[in-house]
């Protein structure tokens, strides 16, 4: 398995590689920085990160298995690209299969990763809806995001519904899938951490735009986890790719910045991102030399 997951992960390095000079995402440029807001933008992006390693190990600990820090780093960083590679699970599954040992086996590891990665979208569709409410141009979609968020949170609760789920899921695709039944107690344990990082990235993200556009308000800092969560639903596209950009692009052009202007800000946030991810697999390589 661990031979495997080697080879995935280096292989999400390609193909991360490969998506960002195919679709051109290194060639965005006429945009002019205020490098003060930029440098606390990519400190509270670091930030999120960390704190999203320290989510991944206080869920375990829920569960029973308990790791340090350095392990929480590793299991969670060096999979991060595995997001590039079409589907979403060798993210759910690949740092699962970095602490696997004789009493957690692979597939109760991955259920566990599954349910942190559910509450992480929930709470993301949530937070999304007061962008939305905010921007009057596409206040109409609101009802989408408020739908999106109430039916993922009850498909968390509902074992019915998981059911009914299931068996669709089958239907369609021809494939099993499970998912986890999650109870209120973990639910708010795991979403203390969740909301943080969340509330980091969105920081981050406010001061990026920021050090582009001049002071806005800071309801457009909540646009960014409303473009991840869309990202996350569409599993076709890796890593979101395009998807992610094109909620970006309208929800700036709703808010009043030139189309142009809002299309190269997409494609940056993608970058600013993706310095974030580079800084967990860089961390994570360092730390796995001294477990």
């Amino acid at each position: 398995m661990k031979v495997i997951l080697k080879i995935f992960i280096y292989g999400s390095i390609i193909a991360l590689i490969y998506y960002l000079f195919n679709i051109d995402y290194l060639s965005f440029k006429n945009i002019e920085f205020n490098y003060f807001y930029l440098s606390i933008s990519v400190f509270l992006l670091f930030g999120g990160f960390v704190l999203s390693a320290l989510s991944w190990r206080f869920a375990l600990k829920l569960h029973g298995p308990i790791i340090n820090f350095r392990k929480a780093i590793v299991s969670h960083g060096l999979p991060v690209f595995t997001k590039y590679i079409p589907g979403r699970i060798w993210t759910i599954l690949g740092r699962a299969a970095l602490i696997q040992n004789k009493d957690y086996n692979v597939k109760f590891l991955t259920f566990v990763s599954f349910k942190e990665q559910l509450i992480y979208l929930c709470l993301g569709f949530f937070i999304s809806i007061y962008p939305i409410l905010k921007t009057e141009k596409i206040r109409e979609y609101s009802l989408i995001i408020i739908g999106l968020s109430l039916g993922l949170f009850l498909l968390l609760y509902s074992r019915m519904l998981q059911k009914w789920f299931e068996n669709l899921w089958n239907r369609l695709f021809k494939m099993k899938i499970d998912i986890p039944k999650i109870s209120l107690e973990e639910f708010l344990k795991l979403s203390l951490f969740i909301i943080l990082y969340w509330l980091l990235w969105a920081t981050g993200f406010y001061f990026l735009l920021i050090s582009v556009f001049g002071i806005l308000p800071f309801y457009n800092a909540f646009a960014f986890p409303l473009s991840i969560s869309l990202g996350l639903i569409a599993i076709i596209f890796p890593g979101g790719i395009g998807v992610r950009e094109g909620v970006l692009t309208l929800f700036l052009i709703s808010n009043g910045v030139q189309a142009e202007q809002a299309i190269a800000f997409s494609i940056l946030s993608r970058i600013w991102f993706l310095i974030g991810e580079i800084f967990m697999f860089f961390l994570a390589l360092i730390l796995k030399r001294k477990i």
